[in-house]
């Protein structure tokens, strides 16, 4: 065999080799596969309601890790990508926000609902024109995912459970992981938090709905220190959202609390503390998570978390709640009675309203809740949220009491009345000590005179005779007035 065709067969051996030992990197790298559409999920986080509205979320899911980046995106990154058949949710004037929570999971959050849609009926598909969504690996060929089956939307638009508490993870479309993290039992029944709930050193077992938990009292301007045990079926690393809410009263739900402390964790760990306080009733809040047991045991298997704080002024009503979910959306609210009464005096300066009031100008300075005082001293009344000035009636002058006491109609004539009564019976009581042991009708010693038929002085003769003369006197000064003529003939 010649040195050329032992040169042409080796190096035909060492190209073979090279493919060889390069072609699954090259699968890999270069014909890697484009993800595909796996689910469409419409989810409520707030659970007010069972219907499609503000607030709701709309998660498309893909089958693998893409080129997308975790980040809030754009409207046109949206539609640019992906294709809404049957039902189009982001036409009909919706607002609407997008945002990859990781590379594989966009998750839309409308702020506010334009074209209606229904689940089993709107449908999403990759919009095949214009997408640009590859595998996460490197894309050398530049694959993108292609148009397939319409995925149908699934999940629920919220779920509002008895007992005050919610799930919004177990709709009809629920595929996965549908149970909800617990700070004590799960949907069977199980205890698996033991204390899952402590403040200022007061801890209870929490249950599945309806939570008894005595009345606690916090003081004004004291730090207080709220402890909470929370269980994750897919590890503590998966709970995204914490809330810790005060002062709700009976019939009010989570959302109606004006002092509210809330912790969201990224899919990267990142943690964000936000406090909703229109009303300046909380202070100095700091949150920390650590992993902790469960159950008080070895096991290291929920999310600690401990929540620092103060209060700046007393709240109104005293029931307290806590509403946690998981990197599934899966929810639940558990509400705590007594809960936590807040006592002492405010440290925030009086509230003042400027207001005006038949062309006169006011400024107003709350006293408490409901009563507030102006510039000139008046009082003013709140009700049904209207500052109302108290009107004082106007009184009748009170003069000084005469010889002759009060006339009927004066404004004291009762008040006299009743003082000359009391004055009279003490008289009767020093002329008569024994008048007042018996009622008067068996006073002893009692008599009476009976005095005899009254005569009327008209019947008497010489009466009568007077009366008759008099009449003809008067008949003739009459007729001399009528006709002095005829008098004098």
């Amino acid at each position: 065999m010649s040195k050329s065709i032992q040169s042409v067969l080796l190096i035909g051996v060492v190209v073979i080799l090279f493919t060889i030992g390069f072609t699954p990197y090259l699968t890999q790298e270069v014909f890697a596969l484009a993800p595909t559409i796996t689910s469409y999920v419409a989810d409520d986080p707030d659970n007010l309601d069972g219907v499609y509205s503000n607030g709701d979320t709309l998660t498309i899911t893909l089958s693998a890790a893409s080129n997308a980046t975790a980040q809030i995106i754009q409207d046109s990154a949206i539609t640019g990508n992906f294709t809404f058949t049957t039902a189009d949710p982001l036409t009909g004037g919706a607002v609407f926000e997008g945002e990859w929570t990781s590379n594989s999971v966009l998750v839309i959050t409308m702020t506010t609902i334009g074209t209606a849609i229904s689940l089993g009926t709107a449908e999403v598909d990759v919009n095949a024109a214009t997408n640009n969504i590859g595998p996460l690996l490197n894309n050398t060929d530049n694959t993108v995912m292609v148009a397939a089956a319409n995925v149908a939307l699934t999940g629920d638009f919220g779920i509002v459970a008895g007992g005050g508490s919610s799930n919004n993870g177990g709709g009809d479309g629920c595929k996965g992981d549908c149970e909800e993290p617990t700070l004590g039992v799960n949907s069977k029944g199980k205890r698996l938090v033991t204390n899952g709930f402590t403040y200022n050193g007061n801890s209870v077992d929490v249950e599945r709905f309806f939570t008894p938990y005595p009345l606690i009292t916090a003081d004004v301007g004291k730090l207080n220190q709220a402890e909470f045990k929370i269980y994750e079926n897919q590890g503590p690393e998966n709970i995204r959202h914490f809330s810790f809410a005060f002062g709700l009263a009976d019939g009010e739900i989570i959302s109606d609390s004006k002092a509210m402390i809330e912790l969201d964790i990224d899919f990267d760990g990142t943690e964000t503390v936000t406090v909703t306080d229109p009303e300046n009733a909380l202070d100095n809040v700091r949150v920390e998570t650590e992993k902790v047991s469960c159950d008080g045991g070895e096991q290291v298997n929920c999310l600690g978390i401990i929540i620092y704080h103060t209060f700046r002024a007393p709240l109104d009503f005293n029931i307290v709640a806590t509403d946690v979910w998981d990197s599934k959306r899966s929810a639940w609210q558990n509400y705590y009675n007594h809960g936590i009464e807040v006592v002492g005096e405010s440290q925030n300066p009086p509230k003042e309203y400027d207001g005006i009031n038949r062309g006169q100008i006011y400024h107003l300075t709350e006293i408490s809740k409901t009563i507030a005082i102006d510039d000139f001293g008046e009082m003013w009344s709140l009700h049904q949220g209207v500052w109302q000035k108290d009107i004082i009636p106007n009184k009748k002058i009170v003069d000084e009491i005469g010889m002759n006491g009060y006339p009927r109609e004066h404004v004291k004539f009762s008040v006299y009345k009743y003082g000359q009564y009391l004055i009279a019976e003490n008289k009767l009581y020093e002329m008569c000590i024994e008048c007042s042991d018996e009622s008067y009708d068996r006073i002893n010693d009692i008599f009476a005179y009976e005095y005899p038929k009254s005569i009327d002085s008209i019947d008497k003769p010489e009466i009568q005779k007077i009366m008759e003369l008099e009449s003809e006197k008067a008949q003739i000064i009459l007729d001399h007035m009528l006709d002095p003529i005829l008098y004098l003939k």
